[in-house]
């Protein structure tokens, strides 16, 4: 059935306040603040109904700081901007958690960088519009909207990658938004746009002659998901050793030290 859009969602005011980023900062998520005049985040302020970033920053949620998004960003994170064509507030949190696994995955367990052709082999992307209660009728939505999906169809091979089940419910995360400073525009610039289709290239593949060269990579994956290792078991290490596996890092997981996501 085809789908006819309505009037976009509005923005849901920040409940976000300095104390609760402070918070953040303390447990590590967030990095501290050195510089008054130009600050790593900034709450938004209370007349600021909808983003109004300064320059040199973009719009942020505290759950994806949470989930293992880190400032500076990775190459990978950077990568994702910039193959699917959004700015920060356009991933769901759910595909921050996605990103955070398969970036922890690779440093981790395969004992590499995130491998973009192996992440195009495993995952596309999902345009989300909000229902309206009525049927065939959605609205867009400004922030959350993409969201990165295993590949399913019998004619991809997804199954050799781990268990990923994910929460659906991240109630209320929409109004935790906060400034968080761009550091050398390594992301997209905040521009509020919507997305209202979904781009083509949001669902491409690997090309046919480098399919080959991943079946290493997925017998690998193969053997890590029956040794029993799920997206779950990878969050819980990565939480507890606080590495954000979205952040920029002069080294990689594995180098950190023994044991680093054991």
């Amino acid at each position: 059935m085809p789908v006819r859009l309505v009037a976009a969602e509005d923005w849901r005011p920040s409940l976000m306040t300095e104390r609760q980023l402070l918070e953040l900062e303390r447990e590590g998520l967030l990095r501290h603040r050195t510089s008054l005049s130009s600050p790593e985040w900034i709450a938004p302020p209370v007349d600021h109904r909808v983003p109004k970033p300064p320059k040199g920053y973009v719009v942020s949620f505290a759950k994806f700081h949470c989930h293992g998004l880190g400032a500076p960003p990775s190459r990978f994170m950077r990568a994702l901007c910039l193959h699917y064509g959004v700015e920060l507030q356009h991933f769901s949190p759910n595909a921050i958690t996605v990103a955070v696994v398969f970036a922890a995955v690779c440093e981790g367990y395969l004992g590499m960088m995130p491998h973009w052709e192996l992440w195009l082999h495993l995952y596309r992307g999902e345009l989300f519009n909000a229902p309206t209660g009525t049927t065939g009728v959605r609205k867009p939505v400004r922030a959350g909207c993409l969201n990165l999906v295993l590949k399913t169809k019998k004619t991809e091979r997804p199954r050799e990658y781990i268990p990923v089940g994910l929460s659906s419910n991240h109630a209320g995360w929409d109004s935790q938004w906060f400034y968080l400073r761009n550091d050398d525009g390594l992301l997209p610039a905040y521009t509020g746009r919507l997305i209202t289709e979904r781009p083509d290239n949001w669902t491409y593949g690997v090309i046919q002659d480098h399919q080959s060269q991943l079946d290493p990579l997925l017998d690998a994956l193969k053997k890590l998901r029956l040794e029993g290792l799920s997206a779950a078991l990878v969050l819980s290490a990565v939480h507890r050793r606080r590495v954000p596996p979205l952040m920029s890092r002069p080294l990689r997981m594995d180098d950190m030290g023994p044991g680093i996501l054991s």
